[in-house]
Parts: structure tokens; C-alpha cells; sequence
């Protein structure tokens, strides 16, 4: 993969991630009824999407490789990191904190991945 096109797959990871934040927060706010906890983690996640800059292109790689190697796990891994932290998004700073124990997991696929191709 040549330098160019790896910018561009980091670039249209970083924005299918903010979409994809962007799309949990608007379901959070139609599911709130009048509980303003919902509100406060919708608002959180759209300030998380916001930081999408801030996660390295290393870890947007790893995400994207993930997502490669099998179907779509990636946005099974960010509804589940979601509904995990759920009225706890406030206290994310950035993405770059969010996404952290992402990266975690996606380490560990990749290991298993690593040791099942050889």
C-alpha cells in the first residue's frame, strides 16, 4: 500500500468513525424520553466524535485492519464499547480516551489473527 493510500484509508476511517458516533448519538437522544442522562451521553458522544483528530493514524490503521479481516467487527466493537461505558461517556475527554480499550481489543483479534495465518 503506497503512502497516499494509506493517508486516504486513514482519513475515510477517522470520518466513517465520527458517522458512526454521530449516528449512536442520535439514537441515544430518540431512545431519551425525558431522562437527561441521555441527553448528557448523547451530547458526549457528539464531543467525542468531534476529537476523531486526536486518535493517531496507528490506531485508525489497527481499526481499519480489523474491520478487514472479518465482517465488519468494527462497529460491533463501538456499539458494545457504547452501551458498555453508556452514562459514563461524560467523563471521556476525547476520542483518543474512548477508543482506548478498543485498542486493546483490537490488539488481541489481531494477535489470534496473527497466529492462525501462520
Amino acid at each position: 500500500m503506497t503512502d497516499a493510500e494509506t493517508t486516504a484509508l486513514v482519513e475515510r476511517t477517522r470520518l466513517s468513525m465520527t458517522l458512526m458516533l454521530i449516528a449512536a448519538s442520535r439514537e441515544v437522544e430518540a431512545a431519551r424520553g425525558s431522562d437527561h442522562r441521555y441527553a448528557e451521553t448523547a451530547d458526549a458522544i457528539r464531543r467525542i466524535a468531534g476529537t476523531m483528530d486526536q486518535v493517531s493514524d496507528d490506531v485508525l490503521l489497527k481499526l481499519v485492519t480489523v474491520n478487514q479481516l472479518s465482517e465488519g467487527p468494527l462497529s460491533t466493537l463501538i456499539a458494545t464499547r457504547l452501551s458498555e461505558v453508556g452514562g459514563a461517556l461524560p467523563v471521556y475527554e476525547d476520542a483518543k480516551a474512548f477508543f482506548q480499550s478498543l485498542v486493546e481489543q483490537v490488539d488481541q483479534i489481531l494477535r489470534r489473527a496473527r497466529r492462525h495465518m501462520h
